[in-house]
């Protein structure tokens, strides 16, 4: 490290940090550059693996002569937020950085189109105590035309066929998309306590990408599965209860995707087939984010309670658990009939070896694989198909 105005501190090739730019760090036991012990905390700026840059001016500091130990530290952020009813009406100016933020950057300036959708939505549902009625257009139309009213952006033409869609399924509820916005809230509640940062002030989120084009069977039966038909058709509801799938992993992750299996008639169909395998049991300390999980549960298989308490939520999930470890000693049980059977494969594990032994498998099989993890309050899946994309050891 050296005298500098904006001095560069390098960390052991052996130490790989993981500060983000804008963090706060504090130094003791440094030799030389005594004036960095006890100092207040530095922010600092050009995280890279092994560097990072101090926003200090330690340039009459005493030369650098070796060693130090660096850590994060919080520091109190004061953040003022605008009423809702200034910010639903003007929420670029309310956002941190003069836009509506995304979280997909693929559809960069959406926000704003989402935002006036809501707000027709929420119009209409004003006037008429519910959203738009299933298969009326009259209705969709009139959400559009009050969407028209709300857009006050002279230099872009406000997306029709994006506000007809949010108005065609504003009233249904589909189990991902709940979950999602489940996990978002609590992070949000998590944030209150000061240890992260919130959002400011909108976020908006859309997958009408994922709306089948064309003719579309969306014929309801008052089934528990309505609301995904409406949006995705008979075809595709069909081809999720026969799929046959085999999920590697039970613990925090596994538990929420065969959740969600389990609500959106995955494997509940007459050809459908889960496998499920984890060879560990159920600790206390899972408990706190291993949902299904209660008390009574310690000690037993993941797997084996997970697919149980599962089929209580769909008696008809046509599931089956495993005890054994997915590994090249257990390719007499997953051997080359089991993985040639499968149409999709999903990695609810937590550490690289068996991510890349799974995914091994899946490129040999020509398998698409679902991989997916979390690391704090972040999050990444990672939908892998033969042939059209990355396997997950290519990245």
């Amino acid at each position: 490290m050296a005298n500098e105005k904006e001095a560069v501190c390098r960390t052991h090739e052996d130490k790989r940090h993981t500060f983000e730019d804008g963090d706060y760090v504090k130094f003791v036991e440094v030799e030389g550059m005594t004036q960095l012990n006890g100092h207040a905390p530095i922010k600092i700026k050009d995280c890279k693996a092994h560097s990072f840059t101090l926003d200090c001016d330690t340039s009459s500091f005493d030369l650098y002569i070796r060693q130090g130990l660096v850590e994060n530290v919080k520091v109190p952020k004061d953040v003022s937020y605008h009423s809702l009813a200034q910010s639903v009406k003007d929420p670029v100016a309310s956002s941190a950085f003069g836009m509506l933020e995304t979280p997909d950057m693929r559809f960069w300036g959406r926000s704003n189109h989402t935002h006036c959708a809501v707000r027709a939505l929420h119009q209409f549902h004003e006037e008429n105590k519910r959203y738009p009625a299933h298969g009326n257009e009259a209705e969709v139309q009139a959400v559009y035309d009050a969407a028209c009213k709300l857009w006050d952006n002279a230099d872009e033409a406000l997306d029709e066929k994006f506000v007809k869609v949010s108005a065609r399924f504003a009233s249904c509820s589909i189990s991902p998309m709940a979950a999602f916005f489940g996990g978002f809230l609590a992070q949000e509640v998590i944030k209150k306590t000061g240890k992260y940062i919130p959002l400011k002030q909108w976020m908006h989120y859309d997958i009408s990408e994922a709306v089948p084009t064309g003719e579309v069977d969306r014929t309801v039966s008052g089934s528990r599965y309505d609301d995904q038909i409406k949006i995705f058709g008979n075809e595709i509801q069909e081809k999720l209860g026969n799929v046959k799938t085999f999920m590697v992993g039970s613990g925090a992750l596994g538990c929420e995707l065969i959740k969600a299996m389990a609500v959106m008639g995955l494997a509940c169909g007459p050809k459908g087939h889960l496998t499920v395998t984890d060879n560990d049991n159920i600790e206390v300390s899972n408990l706190s984010r291993q949902f299904l999980f209660r008390q009574k549960n310690v000690g037993g298989s993941k797997a084996e309670t997970s697919c149980e308490i599962a089929k209580t939520m769909n008696p008809d999930l046509k599931v089956r658990p495993l005890t054994i470890l997915v590994a090249p000693a257990t390719e007499n049980v997953f051997d080359e009939d089991f993985w040639s059977s499968l149409d999709f494969v999903v990695n609810a594990v937590d550490n690289v070896k068996a991510r890349n032994y799974v995914d091994g498998k899946c490129v040999w099989f020509e398998k698409p694989l679902l991989e997916s993890g979390t690391l704090g309050t972040k999050a990444n899946s990672q939908m892998i198909v033969p042939h059209k994309s990355l396997s997950y050891t290519d990245i």
